[in-house]
């Protein structure tokens, strides 16, 4: 028996040689061998480990990042590699579960266990509607003909409010635009999946009526370089951010997920976008932040945030030391919950700050106190250890120094559309009463604590 022979009795009839496998990458590729058809077929897979089960509704809405411990401590490999977002190209950061038309059927459904891995080299996104293709020629024919404006209606400019039909400064314009989820879904389906590159660990959801959208958006001038649109024509708007925020939150959150696209970071439009969502909060009448639990890198950004408003609180309060008694020459202290509601910073969030500023005593201790009267059931129960805020300027001053945080506003009342949520108005008209009760509140607590 000849060579050929042997290796056509171990194969068996019709088999084919097995795999060739290469490496490229770090990543096995296998190119199959097939006997020579009509038409050359030479298939090429990337081998890629198990990923964990997709979940059965994909959804839309970004939200912040999970932090626990219990998650899933290997985070799954990005499976497009370069966007392609009009004129600019940078890489993604993580995986976003495109249609299998772009990213193929496998990596929807691949076994638990699976990082991942590149599966699209390129991803044209049309930077007006965010529609993706993987296709360069489809794209630019898409882009020639894509004429879609910023969806939903302008509600703050960045240095105080003016109309589209007004001059521009000539450093362009920086406006916030709503956009209702329920209304625009395809445009608010196509920015979450964009987003969702930049965004680790996300929950997506398809449908986002739930959600408004705030978009960041920059209008350059009109003899800017950059606007490449007919001089005779307005300059062309783009959106290079944007926060979310669910319409009704039980948990009082003014923001369920942030993003700045990597080009445009490190600018201090994050700082902008928090201001916002705060202010409209603040419109609203809602004490509260942002959806918890916060990323690591969306904490760096709203620690910088919290401080610059908390110390620009302290900074511009006026001195008053108390003078009487013991407390000769004391500095002032006041309630965390003063400083909370003047700040519209939640109380958890502010402590984290006023710690690291070391500007937070603690008053009291978890004493036992009897609950009961003489003679009773002698139910003890904890009393609740008080912090107060003590105004020492100078400490303040040298956190801001060391941590370089500046204190110019970012959002003023006077770059937001004339009547915005103007309900808030009417809750402060009927709500006098209510005002002064709290302001009662606050003043004994300060009183009990000190």
């Amino acid at each position: 028996m000849n060579g050929v022979e042997r290796e056509r009795a171990v194969r068996g009839p019709g088999r084919r040689p097995r795999d060739k496998e290469n490496k490229l990458n770090g990543h096995g590729i296998h190119v199959e061998e097939v006997p020579p058809p009509t038409k050359l077929n030479t298939t090429i897979t990337i081998s890629e480990p198990t990923k964990p089960p997709r979940p059965k509704k994909m959804e839309l809405e970004l939200r912040i990042d999970d932090n626990s411990k219990d998650k899933d401590k290997e985070t799954l490999e990005r499976n497009i590699d370069n966007v392609i977002f009009g004129e600019v190209t940078f890489k993604a950061w993580y995986p976003s579960w495109y249609p299998k038309e772009i990213i193929g059927e496998k990596a929807l459904t691949v076994g638990a266990g699976d990082k991942g891995g590149i599966v699209v080299t390129e991803l044209y996104v049309c930077k007006r509607c965010f529609g993706y293709g993987k296709v360069l020629v489809e794209w630019v024919r898409h882009c020639r003909c894509c004429e879609r404006e910023v969806p939903g209606r302008k509600v703050y400019v960045h240095g105080g409010w003016r109309e589209d039909d007004t001059p521009r400064p000539a450093v362009g314009e920086w406006s916030i635009w709503e956009v209702d989820g329920g209304v625009e879904t395809l445009f608010c389906q196509n920015l979450s999946l964009f987003a969702k590159l930049f965004l680790d660990n996300k929950s997506v959801f398809f449908d986002v009526s739930g959600f408004n959208y705030f978009l960041l958006v920059y209008t350059p001038p009109q003899n800017s370089p950059h606007n490449t649109t007919n001089p005779s024509q307005p300059p062309q708007k783009q959106v290079i951010g944007f926060f979310s925020k669910e319409k009704l939150s039980w948990d009082n959150n003014n923001l369920a997920c942030i993003l700045i696209f990597p080009p445009w970071q490190r600018k201090g439009l994050g700082a902008l976008l928090m201001g916002v969502s705060y202010a409209i909060a603040r419109r609203e009448q809602i004490l509260g932040g942002p959806e918890k639990p916060i990323s690591d890198l969306g904490r760096k950004g709203y620690k910088r945030f919290w401080g610059a408003e908390i110390a620009r609180w302290i900074l511009e309060r006026p001195d008053d030391r108390k003078k009487k008694g013991k407390g000769k020459g004391k500095r002032e202290e006041v309630g965390i919950k003063l400083l909370s509601e003047e700040t519209w910073i939640a109380q958890e969030d502010c402590l984290g700050v006023l710690r690291d500023m070391d500007v937070v005593e603690r008053v009291g201790g978890r004493a036992r106190v009897n609950a009961g009267s003489s003679g009773g059931d002698g139910e003890g129960k904890e009393e609740k250890e008080k912090i107060k805020v003590r105004i020492d300027k100078e400490a303040v001053r040298r956190w801001c120094e060391r941590e370089k945080i500046k204190l110019d506003r970012v959002v003023t009342e006077e770059g937001f559309l004339p009547g915005y949520a103007e309900r808030v108005e009417d809750v402060e008209e009927e709500g006098e009463g209510g005002e002064v009760e709290g302001e009662a509140e606050v003043d004994e607590d300060e009183e009990m604590g000190g």
